[in-house]
């Protein structure tokens, strides 16, 4: 135990008295020395620290090292001057540089100047020197020694023998691989699984309902939990989750505390101590502790009224128990180890701490398939600085979705900058400023109460200076977007909370006037005291507020409601839960609305939210959808609802609004009723309205700022004025990395590691915001508007949709004397698998089967698969009957099948086969479509089709990697007529009867210029049926002679494909791209695009596709992309690599299995070539291993690498796809060359 004095207890005005006193005595610094160390020397051995005092030519100095390697300072130095010496700026200036001069001496390095803490002190005045951030800081004039100097001195020392509080020190204590968080998080659901008090059941209950509509929440996505904290068994994961919240927000109440106690200026002392204290006293002493903490006794009786309210993780209390009592002890015990003062001392280690430590307690992985993705620092720093906020505490801020706080902690960071450059602002009226007009909402309790210690923290250094009556630190649970209002029967508006236990609610009257904090304080007193009656209550409210007689009859029943609760042992939250939900409607107006809002799809939203908020998706015009802009269901963003909705609530006339958002919604179907939004606002009459006036956008889609997530990011800056002014200013940001960029980079060394290009945004029809929105460059604009406009003639189809693959992709076994013997084998990522079995078809059915996987740009790989397609010559699907009379061996086959052919998901399966899964068989096939029935067949039978993927090219955000190929009819394998080759749902096709014309538009649509309409229009996921609705591409006229050129010049490209991917002719690429110039020249002839206006077009083509990363191919959902749920994960990077370079490469093995994986053998292979094979001894639960080995140099190219891991339980396999880049080729420059270099420097 530790007994040296409390830091918090000593009397430091006193000691700043006694030090003058001695100044005046000394006569030069060594009797200054002599005086300081009689005061001083007792509090440094009290703390085990020995100080060494030396002379040396500029006078003498008190030299004290630390104790202990981690440390919060290395070495304190202490300068001392003779009295009074340092009111000369020259003597001051000098001492100054002798303890820099000192540091870079002892320290040798500059990073290790930051260990060093110097002093400056002549009895009078002292300063403090220190090297943070690259830089030395110090004071420019000396601070009189007062109180305050002298306990910041203390810290110092103090911090020699304690550790910083710092997020990497913190997780090796207490993260998720510690001993101790194992312990209680094990401690805490073992009490949940069988709760003592029915009031723990109530908040585990409540706290699923309100983390349910802030992520998307399952249960599915939580059973990495299990393994991640090394459980085993029947483990409830909803009430692990909840374990571990609690767990998290007790380590941040009571490192709060310590840090409070400190700041506040009171003589509470260490309040950790008090814990340990209280444990040794026994009994229920530190029951009685806890709940005071929980209660917000500390914090209240420190003048921070509401730190711990709405508070769902106290449950613990009811549930105390002599383990948890001991384990809590023991965190307290550990936490005394840190020193509270790093807050002050160096600010940089604990800025958002919160955020961090929760980003290692729950797994990366869980977390972003909950939606939860914390915003890098430098990101908040970059959307503050578009947004222009300085930081001047006039200006109201609000993040309405703050997470732990990083926007608030940023904000309360720029004031305090602000406030030091402007010194009129004192700290005691700064304080109020940033209380009254930096807040936050946010709608998970642990993000909440993570930012308000954030906050807290934040602004500790104030804490000193607060009011009499304290304060409120303003960020609340709340829904920022909708707060429940109703019409009562009585004819007054009420607003209403459902939870749990039930519906709470309060007239707007209460709310209007700004009584509701009043109000609910004498409700939550009066159901304590508990001998209030109705009558007793509803008089006590008629004498203390001036309310209609309807609204004290609804507050009477909010009082019973929360009485009979209070007798059920339910209670000690609903009170400040109400306040808090309501906080929305007191918040007002703010200069600037800034943040980052949930990310999180329409259907993964609780059906009861969806139904509270559909009225202000309505409302706001976001329903509305662009005809033709997509294939399958529209996927809404909530980003999009919280946007329009806090820039209509909350933005002040001509405010500030930057949010970052999905990038996908500039472009998608499901973003056109907001991109109308962005352009007009909304307009019912003269008081119901909002303009919005979009400024600028930032690409950040290749930065990847969360965690390396994939999610396509966006900034968006807009005023609340006007209308929007098209083009919208855009910076396109590239980051020549394939990974993305690292949380805690800076953003000034972003900026120089990446590129930032200026595009401009215009919607791809002119005055139809709500039409997607081109990034392009202005003057490329000019040229590409000529080829908007769409293609009537030329309708696109999505390919072949079968619902169920398994069933209709079919291997050719053996022919035989009645067709063809099949089997259908399983497919790689299929969701659905179903029985294999073998059977003979009849032949006619059977076709040649293309996958996007197949083609390229001028090429479709020659070797194909089969489909089975039970239609008739027309694409009409077979009737049953039909079937059973002229191809029976396939109608027996596909009855193998029923019930899964008639359970198919997506539309338009789903209703028409529904009679099948409701009725008998005979009665639904007479109204239903044949069981087997494909709804898409027609247009992929036309003999010739030009075909493209609907997902290609790497995570850009554009679809810089359009391609199109034309399609012949074939004979292969066992199918001896010529046959039609079949596109697969993953290829969208043009059906030609004129094959001529085929090739002539595959020429048009490859060449540079219908390749940046598209480009700039769309992205890599969604290169759809929209393309020819968007793209004018002049109908063919066989006695255009243009137009036969350009077939003819499109049949060269397809043949010099063929020789280069068929006969590996690398050599022939030059003469492709000769080719492929000739056809831009004649498309630009076909458009009217002139020579300049094709530079251009060109120009801005290379910046959107600047530095891409292809990725492997494969079905992606819109939105974020997750890694997939394995037991084994097996990575392998770098995936991208130089032509004729050897370059290190590592596997990586995670291991999420329950056990240990012993003696793991890792292979690659190149096709059939081994590559390396190393052998892991064992790799721990929850743990990762790694190998290394060195590329071979290859060509340019795809390499697929097969990575096989054999170990003691089995088996695992995979296939990574190398991309192998081409070196450049040093060749004469072009006038385009040098301009298009001097553009990107």
């Amino acid at each position: 135990m530790n007994n040296s004095p409390e830091l918090e207890k000593i009397n430091a005005q006193e000691l700043a008295e006694h030090i003058k006193e001695r100044a005046q005595e000394a006569g030069n610094e060594e009797e200054l020395k002599i005086g300081f160390a009689v005061l001083l020397d007792p509090f440094l051995r009290a703390w085990n620290i020995k100080p060494a005092y030396e002379r040396h030519a500029g006078g003498v100095r008190c030299v004290v090292s630390g104790v202990r390697k981690d440390a919060l300072y290395g070495t304190v130095i202490v300068e001392f001057k003779a009295p009074g010496k340092l009111k000369s700026e020259k003597e001051f200036s000098k001492a100054k540089e002798q303890v820099k001069r000192y540091i870079e001496t002892e320290a040798v390095d500059p990073r290790y100047y930051g260990r060093y803490f110097g002093v400056v002190l002549d009895g009078y005045q002292i300063a403090f020197v220190r090297f943070r951030k690259g830089d030395w800081e110090e004071q420019e004039k000396p601070l009189e020694i007062n109180a305050y100097a002298i306990l910041r001195f203390l810290e110092a020392i103090r911090g020699l023998k304690r550790k910083p509080i710092d997020a990497q020190l913190l997780l090796e204590d207490f993260g998720p691989k510690s001993a101790i968080s194992k312990k209680i998080i094990l401690s805490l659901y073992k009490a949940l699984a069988k709760p003592q008090s029915s009031r723990t059941e109530m908040l585990f209950e409540d706290w699923k309902r309100v983390f349910s509509q802030v992520c998307a929440y399952s249960k599915d996505k939580l059973k990495g939990l299990i393994g991640y904290y090394g459980l085993s068994g029947d483990i409830d994961v909803e009430k692990l989750m909840f374990a571990i919240h609690t767990y998290y927000t007790l380590l941040m109440k009571l490192l709060t505390s310590e840090i409070v106690t400190l700041f506040a200026d009171s003589l509470i002392g260490s309040y950790l101590k008090r814990i340990e204290d209280a444990r040794m006293r026994g009994g229920d002493e530190m029951l009685l502790e806890m709940e005071e903490l929980e209660e917000g006794g500390i914090f209240k009786e420190l003048g921070i009224i509401n730190f711990l309210e709405a508070d769902y993780f106290a449950w613990y209390i009811d549930e105390w128990n002599e383990e948890i009592a001991s384990l809590i002890y023991e965190m307290a015990k550990e936490l005394l180890d840190y020193e509270p003062a790093t807050v002050e001392l160096t600010p940089e280690r604990v800025k958002d701490l919160f955020k961090r430590l929760y980003q290692n307690l729950v797994p990366r992985e869980i977390r972003h398939k909950l939606g939860e993705y914390f915003t890098p620092d430098w990101l908040a720093e970059l959307l503050l600085d578009e947004v222009g906020y300085d930081g001047n505490p006039e200006n109201r801020v609000l993040d309405p979705a703050c997470g732990s706080g990083t926007f608030l902690v940023m904000v309360i960071n720029r004031i305090k900058e602000y406030a030091e450059e402007h010194y009129e602002i004192d700290k005691r009226t700064l304080i109020t400023k940033i209380v009254n007009n930096v807040q936050g909402f946010d709608l998970n309790p642990l993000a909440v109460l993570a930012s308000k210690a954030n906050y807290l923290i934040a602004m500790a250094e104030f804490l000193r200076y607060r009011p009499k009556e304290g304060i409120e630190i303003p960020v609340y649970l709340a829904d920022s977007i909708a707060v429940s209002r109703r019409m009562e029967p009585t004819g007054q508006w009420a607003v209403y909370m459902k939870t749990s236990e039930g519906e709470f609610s309060v007239h707007h009257e209460v709310i209007d006037k700004g009584l509701l904090s009043r109000v609910l304080e004498t409700i939550e007193d009066c159901v304590k005291r508990g001998d209030y009656s109705d009558r007793d209550f509803k008089n006590l409210i008629k004498r203390e507020f001036e309310l209609k007689e309807e609204s004290i009859d609804s507050l009477l029943e909010l009082y019973e409601k929360i009485l009979d609760l209070e007798r059920k042992g339910k209670n000690k939250i609903w009170t400040s839960l109400l306040k808090n939900s309501f906080a929305p409607l007191l918040a007002g107006k703010f200069d600037y609305v800034v943040g980052n809002p949930p990310w999180i799809n329409w259907e993964n939203l609780p059906v009861y939210y969806r139904q509270q908020t559909r009225r202000l998706w309505d409302w706001y015009g976001l329903l509305k959808k662009t005809k033709g802009m997509g294939l399958g269901k529209v996927k809404r963003d909530m980003a999009m609802l919280f946007l329009a909705r806090c820039l209509d609530r909350y933005t002040k006339e001509e405010g500030k609004l930057a949010f970052l958002i999905p990038f996908t919604v500039y472009k998608t179907q499901a973003g056109a009723g907001f991109r109308e939004f962005l352009a007009k606002g909304y307009w019912k009459d003269e008081k119901m309205k909002c303009s919005c006036n979009v400024e600028k956008i930032h690409d950040l889609v290749t930065l990847y700022p969360f965690e390396g997530a994939v999610n396509r990011a966006s900034l968006i800056i807009a005023e609340k004025s006007c209308k929007t002014e098209f083009p919208v200013y855009c910076v396109m940001w590239h980051n020549p990395r394939s990974k993305g960029i690292g949380q805690e980079a800076e953003l000034e060394e972003i900026k120089k590691t990446t590129r930032q290009f200026d595009l401009a945004f215009i919607p791809i029809k002119e005055n139809k915001p709500e039409s997607p929105w081109m990034e392009i460059t202005e003057k490329a604009y000019e040229g590409i508007k000529k080829v908007i406009g769409g293609s009537r003639w030329y309708k696109a189809h999505e390919g072949v949709k079968t619902a169920l693959n398994q069933v209709y992709w079919v291997e050719i076994l053996s022919e035989e004397p009645n067709g063809l013997l099949i089997t259908n084998p399983s497919l790689p990522g299929q969701k659905k698998k179903v029985k294999q079995v073998k059977k003979v078809v009849e032949k006619d059915l059977v076709y040649p089967l293309v996958r996007g996987r197949d083609v390229k740009k001028w090429y479709v790989k020659g070797d194909l698969g089969y489909i089975l397609m039970p239609v008739n010559g027309n694409g009409k699907t077979l009737s049953h009957s039909d079937l059973k009379v002229k191809y029976p061996e396939t109608y027996q086959y596909l009855s193998n099948f029923v019930g899964d052919l008639v359970n198919r998901g997506g539309e338009p399966y789903k209703t028409k086969l529904k009679p099948y899964r409701e009725k008998p068989f005979e009665d639904a096939e007479r109204v239903a479509p044949p069981f087997y029935w494909l709804f898409n067949a027609e247009p992929s039978l036309a003999p010739y089709k030009l075909v493209w993927k609907v997902i290609a090219g790497g995570i850009t955000g554009k679809a810089v990697r359009f391609a199109s190929s034309v399609l012949e009819p074939i004979k292969i394998g066992y199918i001896e007529k010529e046959s039609p080759i079949i596109p697969d749902a993953s290829l969208i096709l043009i059906s030609f009867n004129d094959l001529e014309e085929a090739y002539y538009v595959s020429a048009v649509l490859n060449s540079s210029i219908d390749l940046l309409a598209i480009a700039s229009y769309t992205y890599e996921l969604r290169q759809e049926t929209h393309i020819t609705q968007y793209i004018k591409i002049p109908k063919y006229n066989s006695n255009n002679q243009l137009h036969r050129e350009l077939g003819e010049l499109s049949k060269k490209a397809h043949g010099i494909a063929r020789e280069i991917y068929e006969e590996e002719r690398e050599d022939l690429r030059d003469d492709l791209a000769t080719v492929e110039e000739e056809i831009d020249r004649k498309v630009a002839e076909l458009y009217g695009i002139t020579e300049e206006e094709l530079k251009e077009i060109k120009k801005c083509l290379r910046i959107l596709k600047e530095g891409e990363i292809e990725e492997e191919e494969g079905e992606e959902e819109e939105g974020v992309v997750l890694l997939k749920e394995e037991k084994i994960e097996i990575e392998l990077e770098p995936l991208l690599i130089k032509e004729n370079e050897s370059q290190e490469m590592e596997i990586k093995i995670a291991n999420h299995l329950k056990t240990e994986i012993q003696n793991a053998v890792v292979k690659v292979m190149l096709e059939d070539k081994p590559l390396f094979k190393g052998e892991i001894a064992g790799i721990g639960s929850g743990e990762t291993g790694a190998l290394t080995f060195n590329s071979p140099k290859l060509r340019s190219g795809q390499y697929p690498l097969k990575v096989i891991l054999e170990h003691e339980n089995g088996k695992e396999e995979g296939i990574r796809t190398l991309f192998v880049r081409a070196a450049k080729v040093k060749k004469g420059k072009g006038l385009f060359d040098e301009e298009l270099e001097e553009m990107l420097k």
